[in-house]
């Protein structure tokens, strides 16, 4: 910039100089030879006055002192008043050349001051006027290129300029963008894959569209890419060796969108498979309830046709056999209201138990336009209940039996737990404590039934505590009752110990009733000792003796009677 400025001085300062010495050359030969001609002049003319040499040649000399002086005043004069107009001439002169200059530089905002309305305050004027212009026009062109660029930015396309020889000309910044993350991925291999249809489109000039694949150097990742090959008409070069601008790919990264299309291929596999394999029958219906999609199991269950679009496949015919649809459809309810159906119905068409739940289909303006059918075959599921249900009367008797002879049996029957708290007891035991079933409940069984003899107690706590049974042993209780007694311990299917069963059996009239036959057995047994006595006393009785004997005999029958009374009311 310095440089320029110096020779911007120069060159207005030698024009200046030139004007000058234009002006000095023209004044002094101009001053030099009037000098001459009013001195030859003079000099006749004093020389036809008669005047002597002498004279002639002083006043020759003074006037030539006289008028170089004055030439050189003049001439001075001349030459200041030159330097004065030279400069107001060159000022605006240098104004404008430095103004171009600045402009050359690109400082398109600079603008000249001159004043007047002369050529040069015009030719100002004219400049700015170039100037306004020109850098209105620029900021045009830097909007336009900066709105292009962002655009060419913005683009998620790789665009490459080719010449008509095939070698790269520009590229955009997405290639650069993709190149950070595979390093190994050129420009060549895109011209290189692309070459034939290159060749064809600047033959043709018709757009080319082609989808491929780049395989990168040393991995096994895949591009898939898909390009558009333009061509450009630009005007030829002036010179034959320059590449001009022929060919425009557009290569847009496709990748992704054929990877989600694998995807998405996929998932509709996968979805068809799911479907297909899915043991309940789905069929989906169009608004006029036409079977349009059904999975395998419907196809098989229902023998449907091949599903061809605007066929008619009433639904009704497979599931119903019918011409119309039933007055109690399921689906003619959902496709009116717009709310899922659920029923589990006998369906005498497929000869089974199944439960149909309907679902109606509805488009981004929630309007129904059909429905979905998922049909499970619950027949089996039925006979389970069936004799599930059959199974529970069963039980629920046996249960309401086994209360009933629980609480009506005459033997004491109590749970109890480890710690001999009572958890449940029948009614005979409520009765024998003159309490309630339910205030006997977490009591201790031993405060209303417990041997007088402390060696028994300890026992059967033992057993109890050890979650072993007790066969049945008589005890005879603080109040003079006699019971027999047993007990054994209740488990879960695992094994593990819930409780103990008490089993309690009021003997105490058998065991008085065994004590009057035992006295009423030894007062017999008196009374045979005394007949007897009598009987080796009395000699020659024999008629008494028989009597005696049959006695005897009638007493030892009445005896086993009795015993046998004894054993059945025990």
């Amino acid at each position: 910039m310095d440089n320029n400025s110096d020779n911007n001085t120069t060159s207005k300062t030698s024009l200046r100089n030139k004007i000058l010495m234009s002006f000095f050359l023209v004044l002094s030969l101009a001053g030099i030879t009037i000098n001459l001609i009013f001195q030859n002049i003079i000099l006749d003319m004093l020389s036809g006055e008669g005047l002597n040499q002498e004279a002639i040649e002083h006043i020759s000399r003074n006037f030539a002192v006289m008028g170089s002086g004055i030439t050189v005043a003049g001439t001075v004069i001349i030459l200041a008043v030159s330097l004065y107009l030279s400069e107001k001439i060159t000022r605006p002169l240098k104004k404008l050349t430095g103004g171009m200059l600045e402009i050359a530089q690109g400082r398109w905002d600079t603008r000249i001051k001159v004043s007047g309305n002369d050529e040069v305050g015009q030719l100002a004027k004219g400049f700015n006027f170039m100037a306004e212009h020109i850098e209105e026009n620029l900021k045009k062109l830097g909007t336009a290129k900066e709105y292009t660029d962002n655009i060419v930015a913005s683009v998620p396309s790789i665009l490459i300029i080719l010449s008509d020889r095939l070698n790269v000309l520009s590229a955009n910044m997405m290639f650069d963008k993709l190149n950070e993350q595979f390093p190994s991925l050129t420009l060549k291999q895109f011209i290189t894959l692309l070459e034939d249809e290159i060749i064809n489109n600047l033959e043709s000039g018709e757009t080319i569209k082609k989808e491929f694949t780049v395989t990168l150097e040393g991995s096994d990742i895949n591009l898939f890419f898909s390009a558009v090959i333009s061509r450009i008409d630009l005007p030829k070069a002036e010179y034959g060796s320059e590449e001009k601008a022929s060919v425009l790919l557009t290569i847009t990264d496709i990748t992704v969108r054929i990877k989600m299309k694998e995807m998405v291929l996929q998932s509709k596999q996968d979805w068809e498979d799911t479907f297909n394999t899915l043991p309940d029958m789905i069929t989906i219906h169009d608004k006029d309830f036409n079977i349009i999609q059904a999975n395998r199991a419907a196809r098989e269950m229902l023998k449907l046709p091949v599903l061809a679009p605007g066929k008619t496949n009433r639904c009704y015919k497979y599931y119903h056999g019918t011409d119309t649809a039933p007055g109690d459809c399921p689906s003619c309810k959902c496709m009116q209201t717009g709310k899922p159906v659920s029923v589990e119905i006998f369906e005498p068409h497929l000869e089974r138990f199944i439960e149909l739940r309907s679902i109606p289909r509805l488009n981004h303006n929630n309007e129904t336009v059909g429905l979905i059918h998922v049909v499970r075959d619950i027949t089996q599921r039925k006979q389970i209940e069936e004799e599930h249900n059959q199974l529970l009367k069963v039980v629920t008797r046996a249960k309401i039996e086994w209360e009933v002879t629980f609480d009506t049996v005459n033997a004491f029957i109590v749970l109890i737990d480890k710690e001999f708290k009572i958890r449940r007891c029948n009614s005979s035991f409520a009765q024998f404590t003159g309490m309630p079933v339910g205030k006997l409940v977490n009591r201790k069984f031993y405060e209303y039934l417990s041997s007088s003899d402390p060696e028994q107690v300890r026992l059967c706590e033992d057993l109890v505590r050890s979650e072993e049974p007790m066969d049945r042993i008589e005890v005879k209780t603080k109040d003079d009752r006699w019971f027999y007694l047993s007990q054994r311990p209740i488990r879960d299917k695992s094994g593990k110990y819930i409780h103990t069963v008490v089993i309690a059996t009021d003997i105490t009239d058998l065991k008085n009733t065994q004590q009057k036959l035992s006295r009423s057995e030894q007062n017999l047994k008196q009374q045979v000792e005394d007949l007897e006595k009598f009987y080796e006393m009395a000699v020659g009785r024999e008629l008494k003796m028989k009597e005696l004997k049959r006695e005897i005999k009638r007493l030892n029958t009445e005896l086993s009677q009795h015993k046998e009374n004894d054993l059945v009311k025990a």
